[in-house]
């Protein structure tokens, strides 16, 4: 699990923070995503022939030539598209090449830009093979999708506008008008923490942020790792205070592919054991926060899972 002390450190120093709304506008246009740094994936592991089963998921993307995925093009350290090299970019876009060179025996992703309301939707039609986008495991999205992993762990805290006083911590949003993603874990911490607070929803980070800096609400609630690239990014957004939840991220999957939730899982944990984890982390995350890569949270160890 990241030391989420040490992001607030970070972000409380370098005013840096980004939004976990997880997604934008499902219509828009696939990307391919090629590896950000052409030695990152050089010695990723490639699954064994044995591994891709007749009739399974994996045969299929195989065959296929590509991973598609689910994701976001527009998440600072996580999935972000550069605008130069047209390059999808950060630890769960890199994460998704790594699975894709496991599988495919090369990094060949196609990113299918979604939104945190759709998500469950594309698995579950097949437009998706797997989805990368902060997708925090919960018994009752498990109920919709299968969750590989978890394979990175967070926590919700708070973005304001700089300059902000008055919060520091979630109780202070009581009586506050406070932002959050749509269908985003943020919703009941908020409930829970702050019961008086009044909660706006918005579909995708940019549209939360924008909000912020709107003043349509004084609080942006999301996952720190998030928040951390957008204060980043923008530097009249800061984080304040320190996570109050734990939220593990895992790898979303259509519900009752158990062939194919193994055979990730497998590809989870030699990415782990190889140390392909923590370099794909120091690349993307690591820039940010600083000291070691953190150890990967075990797998199947919630709810969910």
């Amino acid at each position: 699990m990241v030391s989420l002390k040490r992001v607030a450190a970070v972000a409380a120093v370098s005013m840096i923070g980004l939004s976990a709304c997880s997604g934008t506008d499902s219509a828009a246009p696939a990307v391919p995503g090629e590896p950000k740094a052409p030695g990152l994936l050089a010695d990723a592991p490639v699954a064994a022939a044995a591994d891709i089963l007749p009739g399974s998921t994996m045969e299929k993307i195989k065959k296929r030539g590509e991973l598609i995925v689910g994701g976001s093009l527009d998440a600072p350290l996580l999935s972000q598209q550069n605008p130069v090299s047209g390059e999808v970019e950060g630890f769960d876009a890199d994460m998704g090449k790594a699975l894709a060179k496991y599988i495919i025996g090369e990094p060949k992703v196609k990113i299918v830009n979604s939104a945190s309301e759709t998500r469950e939707a594309l698995l579950a039609n097949g437009t998706v093979d797997v989805v990368f986008q902060t997708y925090t495991i919960t018994p009752e999205r498990a109920e919709q999708v299968a969750f590989a992993g978890p394979y990175y762990s967070s926590g919700l805290s708070i973005a304001v506008k700089k300059g902000t006083t008055g919060i520091a911590k979630p109780e202070d949003l009581n009586g506050k008008t406070v932002i959050a993603g749509a269908n985003t874990p943020a919703i009941p911490a908020i409930k829970k923490a702050a019961p008086q607070a009044k909660i706006v929803t918005f579909g995708s980070d940019p549209e939360c942020v924008q909000a912020l800096k709107q003043d349509r609400g004084v609080a942006y609630v999301q996952d720190e790792t998030l928040l951390v690239a957008d204060a980043q990014k923008d530097p009249s957004i800061q984080v304040v205070g320190k996570p109050f939840t734990s939220d593990p991220y895992g790898i979303g999957l259509k519900h009752g592919d158990d062939r194919f939730k193994k055979f990730v899982n497998d590809w989870l944990t030699k990415t782990q054991g190889s140390g392909l984890w923590q370099r794909i982390w120091k690349n993307s995350l690591g820039t940010v926060v600083q000291g070691e890569a953190p150890a990967p949270p075990r797998i199947g160890s919630v709810p969910g899972s």
